[in-house]
This record gives structure tokens, C-alpha cells and sequence, in this order.
């Protein structure tokens, strides 16, 4: 799920984590916290978010007056504006979380909100650092005080959610809610203050922040005994580390392995560190030698040493991930031209306000339907419900790899059909020609499977480029129903259906002004009526098509034919005009054209 596969971080550029989604389901729980779909920019993902100018305003006001309390150097003027400070910001943090929960219909929008408040917050404190370097020490006090005021407001906005509207909420939330990704948020002590993992001052970070009882000087003696343990059975081959390795690190670089870097990564993962601290002989003798560590011991009880140094390895680990995913949010100040401009090219735009809202849930998508031809006769004919499915099964399992290969998206089974979405989820300028690849592809699968008796369907297959809303419909406390709706959507079903011949004709091939070449035919007749036993894609694709490809345009049979070689598949692609379809409820005529393979 693209959901997920945005908390995987390349192992090459991490510093604590080795990358895998096992790793980050064992931080974050399973399945991971849900996140709404961003956008491609410069060849990442991308959440562009939006608060309300003002939130900014009030948050440096209540953070100006936590540090001056904190340093002890608030003239009473302030002194005496900081409760109403932190009543405006809360009540304005209040409203935008009730807003959002409201408006999250389990997609993640609540997760969103929070890594974008955390990342306002820990921009907010670096700009202020910059004008008082007093603040790089004094903001890892602020814990404790922004942890309870920010949970606060968290369960404040889902109380006022409820009271409002009883069972709303979690019904809204459902029942496989994830909460770890807010509450790590919240409680680990690192987002606050850090914009990523490479800015964590450890000395001053466990000097200040009270939350993981652990002295700076204790954890790295620890960290370096264990690293150290760890390069030497790399070394020596321990095979109860290599097996650890190889089934919950695969995605760690073997070149990784003799390095530094890799060593800690491999210290650290959540199977392996258990396996070297369970070693009471080895490891536990050389933590035990350590003078540090052994006094340590004679304060404090050695499993509450080993405990709070556990919660903060896997502290650590939860925020390089967290911090990845956050990196990924462009705040944006209010509404200008660069915005403007990103709304028109139809990019996504998450608004957090007094109301929560999604710019641009309605994208520019291009919607695949493939429907089979002989299935209404089939089944009410001499077939059982059993034999009919198996073989639907048959055709359909064949198609998915397709669709998937294309970064397609299947939408919904209609029974005798696919309906499949390219650019649900990100913007892509090849998203329609991946449609029509997935559709030759197809096609050419189908025909392969009547040569082998496998099947006798036929399939009319149709594309369609155009603005689609995204939908998300609640079936029941665990699942959730994505669909794209809209005109578009409802055009592309007419095209791949058209008008179907009586099954005897289906054995024959399509004739008329159809394609040359491999698969069947399209027509549309003098009555403006469209037969397709093929590929037919709409005008609207056909000019999406022409914006990125290079078409040399040719003449075959007297009729204009464009032509382009495509080396993903192999094939020698045909696109002719095949007739102006007119539809019931459809005002105007619809230009088509119809799609031939070769190779």
C-alpha cells in the first residue's frame, strides 16, 4: 500500500533505522498509522498543508512565553499575558483539531494535522533560537510543559467531538484506529524541538528533558559497549546475529555490514538488541566492567537502567522515521499566487483550520474499465454460479499484474468487469499512457487465453482522461471504501461497454473503420452508435497521450493513423479516430479513438 511504503527510509541515508517495514510496524503498530495521499514533486512525495495565518501568530506568543518562564527572565508584563496567550492558542488549536477529526473519514487526515503542528513548532523554535542562542538549552525544558498542553488539547477535541455528535467519532475513527503515530508525536520528546535526527543534541537533550531517566554519559557508554559487541561477532560470524540479520534486516546493504554506520543500525534494530543484551556472560561482563555503568547500578536498579535505555533507543528510532514523513510536509503561509498556481495544475492542498478541508480531492485521473462481452449470456445459460466465477477468476487474476506493474489502482470488480484508476494517489504526467499499456497488455492476455480454450469472453476495454472526485464510504467499523465518481468516471463505463453484440456475432471480428493489427476491432456506425471489442480511449486521453509522447503520424488504408513504439512492452502502438459515439443522456457527440498493437 502506497500509505505505507511512505515510512520506508533508504537504509543508505538513515542513521538509526535500517529501512524495512517490519521495523517501522514494530515502532508503530499494524497495520501503520494511515496517511492521505500526497503528491510527486521533483521525484517525492509531497503533503502541501495550509494553516490558518494566524495559528502561527499565537504559537510564537505562547512559545516566547514558555521560554521567558522557563529562563526565569519574564518581566511581569508577560507574565501576566501568558495565561491569555495560551488560552487563544489553545482555543484556536481547539477548533482546528475538532475540525479536523470531524473531517477525517479514516484516511489520516488527524496524522497529517499533527505532523505539520509539530513541524510548525520545531520551525517556530529554531527561528526564534536564531534570534537568542539561549534558546537552543533552554528548549529541551519545554517538554513536559508542551507534552501535557498539546494532549490536552488532543483528547479535548475528540471529547468535543463526541458530546456533539455521540458515536460520530468512532464510528469516523473505526475500530483498527492507530494512534501511535500522534502519540509518539506527543510524548517522545524529540518532535518539539528537532526539525530531523541529525539535529539531536543528545548531551543536551538527556541533560534537560526528563523523560527517559537516563544521564547522557550512561547512554553512551551502553551504546558504544553494544556497538562494539556487535562489530565484533560481525566479525567472528555469530550466527545467532546473522540469522537475526537476515530475517529482520534485509533491507540493510550487505556493503553496510563491516561499517560503523552499519553496526549501529544493526545494534539497534528491536530483534537484535534483546539477543545482545540477553547475553549475560558477554555483554552483560562488559557493561557490568563499565565504572559509569556500575555506578549507575548502585543508584538505580540495573533493569530500570536497561529499561529506560531501551525506551530511548526505540524513541530515537520512532522519530528518524516520524521526522522522514514530516519532511515531506510543505507548510504553506496564506493563500497566494504559488498556491493559485499549484490548485490549477489540480495538486492537493490539506487545509487545517476552523474547517478541515482537502483542495483538489477532485484530480485529473485516468480511468481504465475493462468489461466482458458474452458474460450476460453466459450466465443465464447452461453454466453453473461455481464454474461461471472460477472462470472469471481465471480471466481477472491474469489482469491484476498489469494493472499493478502500471501503478494502477483497481477501484472495484463489477462483476463482468475492472474499473482501474492511474493517478488517484499521485500526479504523473505517463499515468494515461500506463492505463493504455495496461489495456494492450490485457487485451493481448485475453486473446492468448482463447487460443488455449482457457476462456471464450471477449473485451471491450476504454480510457478516459478527466477530473474524478475521490470518495471514501464507510462500510462498517473496519473498512473503508475508496472510489473515484463524477461524469468522467460514468463516460469511461459507456465507452468500454458501447453497444454489445448479440453473442453468435461476438465470434466474429469487429469490421468497419476499425485499427489494423492485433486485437479486435471498433466501430462506430452512422447512427453514432459505438461497438468496441477492443481498445477505445477518448479525445481527452488522446491529448494527454500527445503532450508526452512522440507520435509520427502515417497514412494506412486511406485513413490517418498515429503511431508510437513503446519499449516498456515491446509494442508498436496505433491510435486511429474512430467515429463521433453519441450516448443517451450525453448532449454531445464524443470523439473516440481506437487503439491497434503490433510486436
Amino acid at each position: 500500500m502506497w500509505s505505507a511504503s511512505l515510512y520506508l527510509k533508504d537504509p543508505a541515508t538513515s542513521r538509526f533505522v535500517a529501512g524495512g517495514l517490519p521495523e517501522a510496524e514494530l515502532l508503530l503498530g499494524s497495520p501503520l498509522p494511515p496517511l492521505p495521499p500526497p503528491d510527486r514533486e521533483g521525484g517525492r512525495s509531497i503533503f502541501a498543508v495550509r494553516f490558518h495565518p494566524q495559528l502561527r501568530t499565537l504559537l510564537l506568543r505562547f512559545l516566547q512565553g514558555l521560554l521567558l518562564q522557563i529562563e526565569g527572565t519574564a518581566p511581569p508584563g508577560v507574565k501576566d499575558t501568558l495565561p491569555r496567550d495560551q488560552a487563544e492558542y489553545g482555543e484556536a488549536l481547539d477548533r482546528l483539531l475538532q475540525s479536523v477529526r470531524a473531517a477525517d473519514r479514516r484516511l489520516g487526515l488527524l496524522n497529517l494535522c499533527w505532523l505539520a503542528i509539530t513541524r510548525d513548532v520545531a520551525e517556530s523554535l529554531r527561528e526564534l533560537e536564531a534570534k537568542s542562542p539561549s534558546v537552543k538549552k533552554a528548549k529541551y525544558s519545554l517538554h513536559p510543559l508542551m507534552s501535557s498542553f498539546y494532549k490536552r488539547a488532543n483528547q479535548s477535541a475528540r471529547r468535543v467531538v463526541d458530546r456533539n455528535s455521540p458515536g460520530r467519532g468512532a464510528f469516523l475513527a473505526g475500530a483498527r484506529e492507530n494512534t501511535a503515530l500522534v502519540d509518539a508525536l506527543l510524548d517522545d520528546g524529540f518532535a518539539f524541538t528537532e526539525l530531523s535526527i541529525s539535529d539531536v543534541d543528545f548531551n543536551l537533550f538527556l541533560a534537560a528533558n526528563k523523560r527517559y531517566r537516563l544521564s547522557a554519559d550512561v547512554f553512551f557508554e551502553m551504546y558504544s559497549i553494544l556497538v562494539r559487541e556487535t562489530e565484533r561477532r560481525l566479525r567472528e560470524g555469530d550466527r545467532g546475529l546473522l540469522a537475526r540479520m537476515a530475517r529482520h534486516l534485509p533491507d540493510l546493504p550487505k556493503e553496510q555490514w563491516q561499517t560503523p554506520a552499519g553496526a549501529v543500525k544493526i545494534m539497534m534494530n528491536s530483534h537484535v538488541l534483546p539477543y545482545l543484551l540477553g547475553d549475560a556472560w558477554t555483554t552483560g561482563s562488559k557493561l557490568m566492567a563499565s565504572a559509569r555503568i556500575k555506578a549507575e547500578t548502585e543508584r538505580r536498579k540495573p533493569a530500570e537502567i536497561v529499561d529506560a535505555f531501551l525506551d530511548l533507543v526505540s524513541g530515537v528510532k520512532r522519530f528518524e522515521i516520524l521526522a522522514h514523513l514530516r519532511d515531506q510536509v510543505a507548510l504553506h503561509g496564506a493563500f497566494g499566487g504559488s498556491l493559485e498556481d499549484r490548485v490549477s495544475k489540480g495538486l492537493r492542498l490539506y487545509e487545517f483550520g476552523d474547517s478541515a478541508s482537502v483542495l483538489n480531492s477532485a484530480v485529473s485521473a485516468s480511468v481504465l474499465f475493462l468489461d466482458l462481452r458474452g458474460f450476460t449470456q453466459t450466465s443465464e445459460g447452461h453454466i453453473s454460479e461455481r464454474d461461471l466465477t472460477r472462470e472469471l477468476y481465471t480471466v481477472f487474476d491474469e489482469f491484476i499484474p498489469h494493472v499493478r506493474r502500471f501503478g494502477g489502482t483497481v477501484d472495484k470488480f463489477l462483476g463482468d468487469g475492472i474499473m482501474a484508476t492511474y493517478g488517484t494517489d499521485h500526479l504523473d504526467p505517463l499515468n494515461p499512457l500506463n492505463a493504455l499499456r495496461t489495456a494492450i497488455l490485457c487485451q493481448e492476455t485475453l486473446q492468448r487465453m482463447r487460443e488455449e480454450g482457457k476462456t471464450y469472453f471477449k473485451m471491450g476495454i476504454a480510457i478516459h482522461y478527466g477530473r474524478v472526485y475521490i470518495a471514501r464510504f464507510i462500510a462498517d467499523e473496519e473498512d473503508v471504501q475508496t472510489t473515484v465518481i463524477g461524469r468522467n468516471v460514468n463516460l469511461a463505463g459507456r465507452l468500454s461497454s458501447g453497444a454489445k453484440r448479440p453473442l453468435d456475432e461476438d465470434e466474429e471480428p469487429g469490421t468497419g473503420p476499425g485499427p489494423t493489427g492485433r486485437g479486435p476491432g471498433v466501430v462506430v456506425d452512422a447512427t453514432g452508435t459505438l461497438f468496441n471489442e477492443g481498445i477505445v480511449i477518448s479525445r481527452e486521453t488522446l491529448v494527454q497521450l500527445e503532450a508526452q509522447l512522440p507520435f509520427v503520424h502515417v497514412e494506412t488504408d486511406g485513413r490517418s493513423v498515429m503511431e508510437y513504439f513503446d519499449d516498456q512492452i515491446s509494442k508498436r502502438i496505433q491510435l486511429s479516430y474512430a467515429g463521433d459515439a453519441k450516448f443517451k443522456g450525453v448532449r454531445s457527440s464524443f470523439p473516440v479513438y481506437a487503439v491497434s498493437f503490433e510486436g
